[in-house]
């Protein structure tokens, strides 16, 4: 899925249930209660929580494409059974084992009563937005966080995070799922990749900018989230890196204040096609001022490459290229 700021969601305080136990905070990495592979319970940190799996999930239901990337890449996409809040966004074509479309639930962010009709006995996904996340757990369903979104749903600050996240979420969920030799070995060549890739920095900027949809306005990613890390591997200054929040609104007058000097566009988000996006994008009044524009200086990506899930090296990778010509 694509990620997007949304508003706050008030959740009420009901019983948490037995499978949810908070703790103090964490780093995110997964802390096993057990050694050997796939041995229950296990216990993992989420977004400074500490969560008891009581056994190995068998139907997850995913929020967003990251989870559904994760998991594949964590060897455990067979155990979708239900996904949501997709927005029309594609999966990449790279998936090991992609999951039917037939499991699509809701293509927008789910509500309590689709998720607990869904009997899922795990929720795995960016933050849930129009469901409560208590009245979700309180029905005896665990839910675990994509852990490059945590703050996302603005129930908590939004945490700076690198690409060591995402390899550490695929290996956490090797241990919730009982994969560890499937996450580990993706997760190491996960690594290989972007330390291939990354570059020190070439004294450039860039903007990495998006559509949430055709009627939205342009939008940002700022100094939060996973774009902003892999702008700076890719030897990038990030022009709205001193802007705290991950999404961002901004305006053709805030991009002319600040020249980028290289223009990154997403497309996808919302089913639109490379070339929709930047024809969209050039048709906002003043754009075609920018020096970027001008000099042809514009990286267009998929969807998914914002996200925190495997294919944000892929991003990394083409913005690195695209840069050193």
């Amino acid at each position: 899925m694509p990620s997007l700021l949304r508003p706050t969601l008030a959740t009420t305080v009901l019983v948490a249930s037995a499978l949810v136990v908070s703790g103090c905070a964490a780093p995110a990495a997964s802390t096993p209660a057990a050694s050997a592979e796939g041995a229950y319970p296990v216990s993992v940190t989420d977004c400074g929580d500490e969560v008891q799996i009581a056994k190995r999930p068998e139907r997850v239901l995913t929020v967003g494409t990251a989870a559904v990337e994760l998991l594949d890449a964590a060897g455990a996409s067979s155990a979708i059974t239900a996904r949501s809040a997709e927005f029309g966004a594609a999966l990449p074509a790279t998936l090991a084992a992609p999951p039917s479309d037939d499991l699509i639930l809701d293509p927008a962010d789910p509500t309590t009563e689709a998720i607990v009709g869904a009997t899922p006995d795990l929720v795995f996904g960016y933050g849930l937005f129009t469901a409560d996340p208590a009245q979700v757990k309180a029905a005896g369903i665990p839910v675990l966080t994509v852990q490059g979104e945590c703050g996302h749903d603005a129930s908590t600050a939004s945490e700076k995070v690198d690409l060591d996240t995402i390899t550490d979420d695929v290996r956490r969920l090797g241990t919730v799922f009982g994969t560890e030799t499937t996450a580990d070995a993706a997760a190491d060549a996960l690594d290989a990749r972007v330390a291939a890739a990354t570059r020190s920095s070439s004294g450039e900027s860039a903007a990495w900018v998006y559509y949430f949809s055709s009627e939205d306005p342009i939008s940002a990613y700022g100094g939060a989230g996973i774009p902003e890390a892999v702008l700076s591997g890719a030897g990038l200054t990030n022009v709205y890196a001193d802007q705290s929040d991950a999404y961002l609104t901004v305006s053709a007058e805030s991009l002319l204040a600040a020249q980028p000097s290289w223009l990154v566009l997403t497309y996808g988000l919302y089913g639109e096609s490379a070339q929709q996006a930047r024809e969209k994008l050039l048709a906002e009044p003043g754009i075609s001022d920018l020096d970027a524009v001008k000099a042809g200086r514009i990286i267009v990506v998929g969807a998914d490459t914002s996200s925190p899930s495997p294919a944000a090296v892929t991003g990394l990778e083409q913005i690195a290229a695209g840069t050193n010509g």
